[in-house]
């Protein structure tokens, strides 16, 4: 056996015996009363990817029935499965990175909020992050303000009830750690005394990273207001169509402007996604999910856009769509 052919097999068995475990928790999971069918459906996708040929015929003749009722489709990574969690968050960077522009017009978007309301204030800059997970758009946007040489601090809330959060983006931040460039703080609970001490608190750190490793519904408490600007990212996906507007809803109670990003539906991303993350179970079950729950773009188009100002985008190779909300001018003057 030649040195490819082994890396192939390794691959291969590795990739035979994680199906195999997941397989196991889930059919664990079929007993819970308020996961048994969403664990169904999973067991039913994660067999098929045993082999190419028998999830073509799931891609066939299963996937579209699924997306008919998306309501039915629930992601490994929103089981109570931690092991399975931190697959999927840990395999994202390296789907990203394979799939250069995935984050693209999100990070442009977050880049030009936080530089327009730098060139007004010397005040800390504050982002909040609804659903957070391994914060991998925060770490781009981070170090793309440190190659522009920006002075003003800016703060990222993230909120995030996944229980590996805190972990994955205490492993991803830390080069900027332990070179202190970075300051990161983590709670399980909203406290806005704690908040507004970091908002003022005077450090070396220009970047300051706060997990709220808690229901982003928790942050009703916070005043009008309390954030610059609130976005998530492919997030939308996730939630039903009433979760959508009550999360919308928050975030525009917290800040004066909201981002909304997700991927659209299409043949073209879902073949493309087959084949970067096929290697990955568990995360190439998110990746194929994730694209079946995605609105089409007529779908997305064909709905009342409740005052946001809409930007669809090819990015390489995938379709992929933003969501501009603004309550009032997104510049307030400093304080005192």
């Amino acid at each position: 056996m030649g040195c490819t052919d082994m890396i192939s097999y390794l691959a291969s068995s590795r990739r035979g015996q994680e199906i195999k475990e997941i397989l196991a928790d889930l059919e664990a999971l079929k007993t819970h009363t308020e996961y048994s069918q969403a664990a169904r459906v999973n067991i039913s996708f994660f067999k098929a990817i045993r082999s190419p040929v028998s999830f073509l015929w799931w891609l066939i003749f299963k996937a579209p029935a699924l997306r008919r009722n998306r309501s039915l489709i629930t992601e490994i990574g929103d089981l109570p499965l931690p092991k399975w969690q931190r697959a999927g968050l840990d395999m994202l960077p390296g789907f990203e990175a394979m799939v250069p522009g995935m984050l693209r017009l999100v990070k442009e978007k977050v880049l030009s909020q936080i530089i327009e309301l730098q060139s007004h204030t010397t005040r800390p800059i504050v982002m909040l992050s609804l659903g957070c997970g391994g914060m991998e758009l925060e770490r781009q946007v981070i170090y793309e303000l440190i190659r522009r040489r920006s002075r003003v601090a800016s703060i990222f809330v993230g909120a995030d009830y996944s229980p590996i959060v805190p972990e994955i983006v205490t492993d991803r931040f830390k080069p900027l750690l332990s070179k202190g460039l970075l300051h990161m703080e983590t709670a399980t609970e909203v406290d806005l005394d704690q908040l507004n001490r970091l908002k003022v608190a005077e450090g070396s750190q220009q970047f300051r990273i706060i997990i709220l490793n808690t229901n982003a519904f928790e942050l009703e408490c916070l005043p009008e207001n309390f954030f610059d600007c609130a976005y998530h990212t492919r997030l939308a996906h996730h939630l039903t169509a009433e979760e959508h507007r009550a999360l919308n809803r928050l975030a525009l109670h917290l800040a004066p402007r909201l981002i909304e990003f997700d991927d659209l539906f299409s043949i073209r991303s879902l073949l493309l996604a087959s084949f970067f993350a096929w290697r990955f179970p568990a995360g190439f079950g998110g990746v194929i999910f994730s694209y079946l729950r995605d609105h089409s773009r007529r779908e997305l188009l064909s709905r009342p856009a409740d005052g946001a100002k809409i930007e669809v985008a090819y990015t390489r190779p995938i379709w992929c769509y933003l969501k501009e909300y603004q309550k009032e001018p997104l510049l307030r003057a400093d304080p005192g």
